[in-house]
């Protein structure tokens, strides 16, 4: 019982539903983590050419992670319109560093995406580990404002990750 009361409350943070055995299941208070489905050793994804598009996209605006000098949350993912010619310092951004919110977990963990900050701000399962946050405040799930990105979308990263994180 108190294992159960423990994982409700650790939970009601977030507002993805939980699995069915939750009390609250089905109301949109619990939060768990997110599990992929995906195969993720195939295809073969390239952080140039697979990845920097993915923050292209959705992440590298002046007011978001654009700015080399003053990103927010600290974390530069390449300037916008820059196509793949920021990508050695948006990698050594990535790779390694422990993240800022968590600093427990590195931004990206190679070959681990779910021990990765970055793919935890994608899922919007942060609330899982809330407790932990700098301040008990893990921000805001990526990318901010515009919704969360298609899960085809988050497993291009995912994969990349899964595969190693390699520089490619």
């Amino acid at each position: 019982m108190r294992a159960v009361l423990l994982v409700t409350v650790a939970a009601s943070a977030c507002g993805t539903p939980g699995p069915s055995w939750l009390p609250d299941a089905g109301s949109g208070g619990a939060c768990v983590p997110y599990m992929s489905s995906a195969n993720l050793q195939t295809p073969t994804t390239s952080f140039a050419n697979d990845v920097m598009p993915v923050f292209g996209a959705s992440c590298t605006s002046v007011s978001c992670h654009g700015i080399a000098m003053s990103p927010a949350g600290g974390l530069f993912l390449g300037s916008e319109g820059s196509g793949s010619s920021d990508a050695m310092s948006v990698y050594k951004a990535l790779v390694g560093p422990a993240s800022g919110e968590l600093p427990t977990m590195p931004v990206i963990t190679p070959s681990d995406p779910e021990k990765s900050f970055l793919m935890h701000k994608l899922d919007n399962d942060l609330c899982v580990y809330q407790s932990a946050c700098v301040n008990a405040n893990c921000m805001m799930p990526m990318p901010y404002g515009t919704g969360q990105l298609p899960t085809m979308t988050r497993d291009i990263v995912r994969r990349w990750i899964a595969q190693g994180a390699d520089d490619n």
